[in-house]
């Protein structure tokens, strides 16, 4: 979920409502599109209708840095289902790409919570999940200067991204003029982003190695909701 949160900017119920018919390993690409309903009952097995995201959906790159993640999220979809067949226990096919061991969707409080615990017991400063999605909006602005771009990687309007970054003016105007960047340009923004906190893409079981100064890679956090 870090890796999609962290180097994507993807909201929590854009995460763990991406599915796999929405990504496209051979080309490189997934496209955000959909996302897990908020009002989802909390023993939901399978979701019946997922929702539409919260702004513009949009379809993002795979970099060579990220891929090695989906590489392991699919094989341990893979393992999972095999692992509930050998022992005979149901297995909730929702096709998503982050799930339970049993298929079923992951609950929103309780990431959040279990998030909580883990900032804790590694002694770190408290953020909220979300905080992640600034941190993505202010490193890749930061480090490329493209507004245009990131506003789209980020699927949110140009007005809402400058009060992320504290960029003031009237931006009306420049929202109205948003344009849809291709897909190659993403993946050179991102690409910048990935490669700049040094991901070591030879480890399997790791997603994120961050090796960068601070005054390269800083940790924003805003309570303006992206």
């Amino acid at each position: 979920m870090v890796v999609l949160g962290g180097l994507y900017g993807l909201r929590l119920s854009e995460i763990i409502g991406l599915r796999l018919q929405n990504i496209d390993i051979e080309n490189g690409a997934f496209s955000v599109v959909e996302q897990l309903p908020f009002k989802l009952p909390k023993d939901t097995k399978i979701v019946a209708e997922f929702a539409p995201p919260k702004s513009h959906g949009r379809t993002l790159p795979i970099t060579d840095e990220t891929m090695p993640f989906f590489h392991n999220q699919l094989s341990l979809l893979t393992k999972q289902k095999e692992e509930a067949r050998q022992s005979g226990t149901p297995y909730y096919d929702n096709s998503l790409l982050i799930c339970r061991a049993n298929g079923e969707p992951h609950n929103r409080s309780v990431i959040s919570s279990t998030w909580k615990r883990m900032l804790v017991s590694h002694k770190l400063p408290h953020m909220r999940f979300h905080d992640l999605r600034h941190t993505t909006a202010t490193n890749l602005h930061g480090l490329t200067g493209d507004f245009y771009t990131v506003g789209e990687i980020l699927g949110h309007t140009l007005k809402g991204l400058g009060f992320s970054l504290g960029i003031s003016g009237n931006l009306e105007s420049v929202t109205a003029q948003y344009i849809d960047v291709r897909i190659d340009r993403k993946k050179s923004i991102l690409d910048v982003y990935h490669q700049a906190l040094g991901l070591n893409k030879d480890a399997k079981n790791q997603e994120m190695k961050p090796d960068v100064p601070e005054e390269k890679i800083s940790r924003k956090r805003s309570e303006t909701s992206l």
